[in-house]
């Protein structure tokens, strides 16, 4: 009885790997957020296996190509690269990734304005969105490239402001269409990673929290991947090395299995 179940599931991933890579292509995901994009991993403690990206991978900071562990630290691209090129190995994957430590959703708002940014003390950053969309389009041409999915890890500093959580929703909601919007890619996966900062200095964890799930439930091809349990660092906020790279390798899961229902 238990492979009269199994069968059924595995000649659909064997239908579905057979018919994506008939028909590979190049799959490019934005990497975007805050600190915990950024990243804290130590690249020092890498195994040899992440220490050299995979040959279907290109990875691009700022607008520009680099080698994927090029940095002293690193985010959730290392264990990603790994796991999606595991899943698609016929395909181009380009990772191109913006991160800015600190920011609230007001620093990203698409429409944005200084006030409320500097009510989370972003005003200096200036206009996130803006300098997301001009470097993306620095490797990406909306008329001739898709955009498969936008990786996303931010709302720590968002849990800090009771005034900022509570309009968290209605920030990413409009964060998420203006985005889709500027990159003509208006079916592109939006997969995000669930905060959990420590609650004695990020009071409005509970606010933000509950609006991550309530966007993974209205907003149309979201995904809200869990945290709670990756490793961090001493200091309870940021992911360490062993956090950053299952991070990455989640978000990629994310991916394939959302493929894999939209294949059935």
């Amino acid at each position: 009885m238990t492979i009269l179940i199994k069968r059924p599931l595995a000649l659909i991933v064997l239908l579905f790997l057979a018919t994506f890579n008939a028909q590979a292509k190049d799959l490019i995901f934005i990497l975007a957020g805050q600190s915990n994009m950024a990243g804290q991993g130590d690249a020092s403690k890498l195994a040899p296996a992440y220490r050299r990206a995979p040959n279907n991978v290109e990875f691009f900071y700022n607008g520009y190509k680099a080698p994927l562990n090029r940095f002293k630290h690193f985010g959730p691209e290392i264990g990603f690269a790994h796991e999606i090129s595991r899943h698609f190995p016929h395909d181009k994957i380009k990772l191109i990734k913006f991160a800015v430590g600190g920011t609230s959703m007001f620093a990203w708002d698409p429409i944005w304005n200084a006030n409320k940014a500097n009510s989370t003390r972003n005003a200096s950053a200036g206009p996130l969105f803006n300098k997301l969309i001009k470097t993306v389009n620095i490797q990406f041409d909306s008329k001739s490239d898709n955009l498969a999915g936008i990786i996303w890890m931010q709302g720590e500093t968002d849990a800090k402001y009771t005034s900022a959580a509570k309009q968290y929703a209605g920030n990413l909601n409009r964060f998420v269409s203006a985005l889709r919007s500027k990159l003509y890619s208006p079916n592109a996966m939006f997969i995000m990673g669930s905060i959990n900062p420590p609650l004695e200095m990020f009071p409005s964890t509970a606010i933000v929290q509950h609006a991550q799930k309530l966007s993974a439930r209205r907003i149309r091809n979201l995904r809200l991947v869990k945290t709670d349990d990756l490793a961090k660092r001493n200091d309870g906020l940021h992911y360490n090395t062993e956090g950053q790279l299952e991070l990455g390798k989640r978000f990629a899961r994310a991916f394939f299995k959302t493929q894999l229902v939209q294949a059935k």
